[in-house]
């Protein structure tokens, strides 16, 4: 995946859209899933997400909430696992539904994770729009928050890193999985770093 460089978050819809097509433990279908990452240098990443859902479910409003429960998109990434120390293997997860509630933390694992304090909420701006027949969320993932988790990354052209993205319900009535990229497991769980996939910011060696 190429996340291509953009000059700010005006610019992101005219990058290559992802889509979400891959279904996941027993989910026959899912609405039309696609999203758009770009990075601005000295910046951050900027993150839309739609979805083609017709009255999504929407119960939680609160940031943390338990979105995933409510029908969500999401957004995992991991930058520079091989890393010693504080950064070793941590990834951050964004979950969304269509009220803007957003969940987000990081951590090594799918238990005992960190959420993300005020300043840092405050600062990804997550905000949702629900259209005639589809919602949507934006976001940004400033530097200097992923600096507070890794370490200095030095994010540029040619950085690598690795990233999935969901579209999920846990709800009984519309319960269902898929990710963009592929996870080869039978086990339900979308913290699984290892089925990332790999992505550069262009201006490097593409993938």
């Amino acid at each position: 995946m190429v996340v291509e460089v953009i000059g700010s978050q005006l610019e992101l819809e005219e990058v290559e859209p992802f889509f979400v097509e891959e279904l996941l433990w027993g989910t026959k279908s899912i609405p039309k899933t696609y999203g758009y990452l770009g990075f601005v240098p000295k910046e951050g990443f900027y993150l839309k997400m739609v979805c083609e859902e017709e009255e999504p479910l929407r119960t939680y409003e609160n940031v943390l909430d338990p979105v995933y429960r409510d029908s969500a998109m999401e957004a995992f990434f991991q930058f520079e696992p091989e890393r010693e120390g504080r950064g070793s293997a941590v990834y951050l997860n964004f979950e969304v539904n269509a009220n803007g509630a957003l969940l987000a933390e990081y951590g090594s694992g799918r238990a005992f994770r960190t959420q993300f304090n005020r300043e840092e909420l405050d600062a990804f701006g997550c905000a949702a729009a629900v259209e005639e027949g589809q919602w949507s969320f934006q976001m940004h993932i400033p530097l200097w928050v992923l600096d507070e988790v890794y370490g200095t990354l030095d994010m540029k052209r040619g950085s690598r890193f690795t990233c999935n993205f969901y579209k999920i319900s846990e709800s009984k009535e519309i319960e269902h999985y898929a990710a963009c990229f592929p996870i080869r497991s039978e086990i339900p769980s979308f913290h699984m770093p290892e089925y990332f996939g790999e992505a550069v910011i262009a201006g490097g060696e593409s993938v």
